[in-house]
Order: C-alpha cells, then sequence, then structure tokens
C-alpha cells in the first residue's frame, strides 16, 4: 500500500493520538484477558465459547504489545500500512471477541467504535471508508454465524445493522474534522512561514537602511539595532559595538538626549558625535505606543548625508557663478597681455618698461593660474565616480607622477592593512587631489630637508572598515594659528600660491562623499593631510 503526502501528514500531525490509541489496545487487551481468567463477569465475557475467547484474548494482548515494540523501534511512529493491519486485527479479534461472549448483546461490539473513528482520523478518501465497512460486514457475519451455531431463530439484523450505521458515521464524522484539522494546520503553517518571510524582509530592510535605527526599554537595555547604528555609534578600545541585550548607558550623549526626550517629547535635541564615532549625529525619537510603551525607537542620523546633499546644491551654484566670473576675467586678461607684449616691443631699449612689462606678464600668468583653479570648481560636478583598487591605482598613480615631476621625488607608499576595501571616487579628480597634496609634501619637506621626499599611508580607521589615506611630508607643520584657515580659498602661506588648491582638493573630496582634514601631529606621526573615503552603502544616489 503506497504511503501518501496525506498519510505522512496525518502522522506527523496525529502522532499524540497514535501514542493513546496503542496503549488504549493495550490496556484493553489485559482488561478483556484479565476480566476472563479473574472470572469477573462470567455472563459476559467468553460465556458462548471460553476456549476460543481465552486464545483469542492472549493473541491480542501479544498482538497489542509487539505493535508497542514496532512503535518504539521506528522512532516512536508506525507506518501506514502497519497501522491499517493493526486496525483490521482489532476488527476481527474483537469480533471474534464479541461471538464467544454471546453477540452483540455482550456489548463488545461497541469496542469497534473507537477502532472505525480512529481509522477515519488517521486515513482519507476510500480507506476511511472501507474500515467501516469491514467493520459492518464483520458484524453481520457474526449474527449470521451465531444464530446458526447456536440454532437461535431470529438474527439480530436490527442491532446490528444499527451499529454499522453508527460505524459509517462514526468514521464519516471524524474523517471531516480530521481533514478540517489537516487544512487548518496548512494554513496555519503557510500564514507562520509567510510572517517568518515577512519578518525576515522587514529586518532585512532595517538593517541595510542608513538611518541608524535602536528600540530600548525603560532601562535603556537595546532590545533591536540595525548595522547602521552600529557603525555610526562605533566600537570601543576592544573593537566592540553595541548589540542586542547591551545598555546605552555607555553612551552618554545619546542616553542624555533620550531622558531630555522623554521630559520634553516635543523639544528638538541637538546633534552629537559618540564616544567612539567619528560623525555627527542628529538623534529623534518616537514611541511604541501600539506594541509597548516602554519602548522607544531612537533614529540616528549621520549629518554628512545632509552635508552631501548640500554640497552638490552648492557646488551646482557655485559651478555656474565661478564659471561666468572666470570669463569674464579672462576676456580684459587677454587683452592686458597683448598689450603688455605691444609695449615690451615698442620700449625694447627701455630697461624700465623691459622690467615692467615683465611685472605685468608675470601676474597676467598668476591671474590666468587662479582663473583656471576656478574654472576647475565649475566642472568638477561633473564627476564619474568609480570603483577603484588603491594598491594597483597608487602604483600606477605614482608612476606617472614622478615621470611628470621636477624633483625627481621619492614617494615611499605603505599600507597599514591587508584588508583594504575598493573605494568609490571619480579617478580623474582623485589624481587631482593627491597631486596637490604630494606637491605641497615634496615642496615642504625640499625645504626642510632639502630632500623631495613625501610619504603615501593606507589604512583601516580603528574599528570599523573605513579606508583612510594619510600624505606625510617632512615639514614643520601647519601653524596652529593657521589651521582654521587652511582650506578657506585664497588663504596660502607660500609665496606666489594661489590660495585655492587645497580648498579644490577638500571640494573635489566632498563631492565625492570623502573628507579632506589636517591632522595635528599624532603618536609616531608629524601633522599631515588626511582623506577618509566613505564607506561605498552610504554613498546617496
Amino acid at each position: 500500500m503506497p504511503q501518501t503526502q496525506g498519510d505522512i501528514n496525518r502522522e506527523h500531525l496525529f502522532a499524540g493520538i497514535l501514542q493513546i490509541y496503542l496503549y488504549y489496545r493495550f490496556v484493553v487487551a489485559l482488561v478483556l484477558l484479565g476480566a476472563f481468567i479473574t472470572h469477573l463477569a462470567d455472563h459476559v465475557f467468553g460465556r458462548a465459547a471460553p476456549s476460543l475467547y481465552l486464545s483469542t484474548a492472549i493473541v491480542y494482548v501479544v498482538l497489542s504489545a509487539i505493535a508497542l515494540g514496532f512503535y518504539q523501534l521506528q522512532g516512536r511512529r508506525l507506518r501506514p500500512r502497519q497501522l491499517f493491519v493493526n486496525l483490521l486485527a482489532d476488527i476481527a479479534i474483537q469480533t471474534i471477541l464479541m461471538f464467544c461472549s454471546g453477540g452483540l448483546g455482550s456489548g463488545l461490539g461497541y469496542l469497534m467504535l473507537v477502532t472505525v473513528t480512529l481509522g477515519g482520523i488517521f486515513f482519507t478518501g476510500q480507506m476511511a471508508v472501507l474500515i467501516p465497512a469491514i467493520a459492518s460486514i464483520c458484524i453481520i457475519l457474526e449474527s449470521i454465524v451465531s444464530a446458526a451455531l447456536f440454532e437461535l431463530d431470529t438474527i439480530n439484523v436490527f442491532p446490528a445493522g444499527v451499529l454499522g450505521v453508527l460505524l459509517f458515521a462514526s468514521a464519516l464524522i471524524f474523517s471531516r474534522l480530521s481533514n478540517a484539522l489537516i487544512d487548518t494546520q496548512k494554513n496555519l503553517k503557510n500564514e507562520t512561514a509567510f510572517s517568518a518571510g515577512l519578518k525576515e524582509l522587514n529586518e532585512l530592510i532595517i538593517d541595510r537602511m542608513r538611518t541608524g535605527i535602536l528600540v530600548v526599554d525603560g532601562n535603556a537595555m537595546i532590545h533591536q539595532i540595525n548595522y547602521a547604528a552600529r557603525e555610526l555609534l562605533g566600537r570601543d578600545e576592544e573593537q566592540k559595538t553595541l548589540g542586542i541585550g547591551a545598555s546605552i548607558r555607555g553612551e552618554a550623549k545619546l542616553l542624555q538626549r533620550l531622558l531630555q526626550w522623554k521630559r520634553e517629547p516635543n523639544i528638538k535635541t541637538e546633534a552629537f558625535i559618540p564616544r567612539f564615532g567619528t560623525s555627527e549625529l542628529l538623534v529623534n525619537f518616537a514611541n511604541l505606543e501600539a506594541t509597548d510603551p516602554d519602548r522607544t525607537i531612537i533614529f540616528l542620523e549621520d549629518l554628512r548625508s545632509q552635508a552631501q546633499q548640500a554640497q552638490q546644491l552648492k557646488l551646482a551654484s557655485l559651478g555656474r557663478l565661478t564659471g561666468s566670473i572666470a570669463h569674464e576675467i579672462r576676456n580684459p586678461l587677454g587683452a592686458i597681455s597683448h598689450a603688455s607684449e605691444l609695449l615690451n616691443e615698442i620700449s625694447q631699449e627701455d630697461p624700465t618698461a623691459t622690467r615692467l612689462t615683465e611685472i605685468i606678464n608675470t601676474h597676467v600668468k598668476r591671474v590666468n593660474h587662479i582663473v583656471e583653479n576656478v574654472l576647475q570648481l565649475s566642472r568638477k560636478q561633473n564627476h564619474h565616480p568609480e570603483t577603484i583598487d588603491l594598491t594597483q591605482w597608487l602604483a600606477d598613480f605614482l608612476k606617472d607622477y614622478g615621470l611628470g615631476s621636477r624633483n625627481n621625488p621619492v614617494i615611499d607608499l605603505t599600507f597599514k592593512s591587508a584588508e583594504i576595501q575598493p573605494i568609490t571616487f571619480d579617478p580623474i579628480q582623485l589624481q587631482r587631489v593627491l597631486t596637490n597634496l604630494l606637491d605641497n609634501a615634496v615642496r615642504y619637506s625640499l625645504q626642510e630637508t632639502a630632500q623631495p621626499w613625501a610619504e603615501i599611508a593606507v589604512s583601516l580607521q580603528v574599528g570599523t572598515p573605513t579606508v583612510v589615506l594619510d600624505v606625510l611630508d617632512k615639514g614643520t607643520g601647519v601653524p596652529q594659528e593657521h589651521r582654521s584657515q587652511l582650506f578657506e580659498p585664497f588663504f596660502s602661506t607660500s609665496p606666489g600660491g594661489s590660495g585655492l588648491g587645497l580648498y579644490i582638493a577638500r571640494e573635489l573630496c566632498a563631492i565625492n562623499y570623502a573628507s579632506l582634514k589636517y591632522q595635528g601631529p599624532e603618536e609616531g606621526k608629524p601633522g599631515h593631510f588626511r582623506i577618509t573615503f566613505v564607506h561605498p552603502n552610504k554613498i546617496l544616489k
């Protein structure tokens, strides 16, 4: 008999009922045997055929014990075929015991109601009908055989028919109930799987959001935190991040703003830099009023995201403005340069005039250089970011830089970590930024040590996958009083400098979602410029 998927489902669903049934039939077999041996009811049990009753009752006990043994050996389960055989054995044995006890009047025939009902529960379709049909046939045959052997005048057809109807009704009713229970279980399983999938999807969406999200209870314990929140809050010295079950009490500024918001929900909280983080964060709060009023949702927003959008708008406007100004300056500048050349041809014999025309040409070139730098501001918003492997890209860049430099500088390239991830940056704009920084580093090293030297050091920001690039030199560093003006346009400490190099370099970094800063002297490292590249997942597209 093939095992259908419905049989498997029923076996799995009604495992507890199967166990109860096996122990029930074993106990019933013992009771039937014990009642006969102890002569508890001689007028009922085995009164028509005592020897056959005793043999059949013993067989019933043995078969019940064997079924229990198979049930345990097979991992507390029975195959559908084994279960069907046991049900047929129950019908046959109960029919014989009923015959030995005087027929339907003994009441033993009603044991078949349990057997047939269980058949309706465990089986479906034709099998559920076959079992009560066999039981009804056995009851009718028993009535006929009893009437013939015991020379009865009448056959108990009516009681047999009533019992047969009860058997069919019980089987059909419980079969329908079991089918309904199976369908309910399937629907519940499908809904559970759907809910689990929806929960997994929600968790994935929350975890991939750029906004940091935490859920904390009244004791400031974290019940949920996404990846962005862990990265924004940073890692401690042991490289540990906040996680579920931890407390935000160690992040004093965040806890302070949470308590302030609970006192005054309408107040706008101030941005803060977390204890182990590097970015300024804007924090907002909301209560889970519908599900748990004691829990609070905390939203952490990296202000760099807003700055990126503002930067793009600013650069677009600034580009149009500087382009127009540069164009208007370049036209009269060309006229001045041309007039200077004509004046130099007319007064070649006059040393004073020659010197003055040289001064004019020098400053025309300087202004023209400034105009070229200003024009870069109007061109750089059309950037084309690419994924760059710094290991190979820097090696190629330094080859080109060495060939284009007049001082034959020595540029050291070091990687402080073997886990440097690719960055996202416009390669042409990155070349401009590094060229500017290296030119400055080589120039200041040459002034201080008479050696054209610089170093590029690539590493990871402490406790994060963020890539940083440092440009070092052997100069004396930037004086403290000049650091606040270092990136302002037209500010320069170098004679003849336009004061736009560092400003343009920082703007180019900003449009590529990176940051350029001057780092004061650190342990074992002099003052230097640092580019911090943003993680690709945090780039606004």
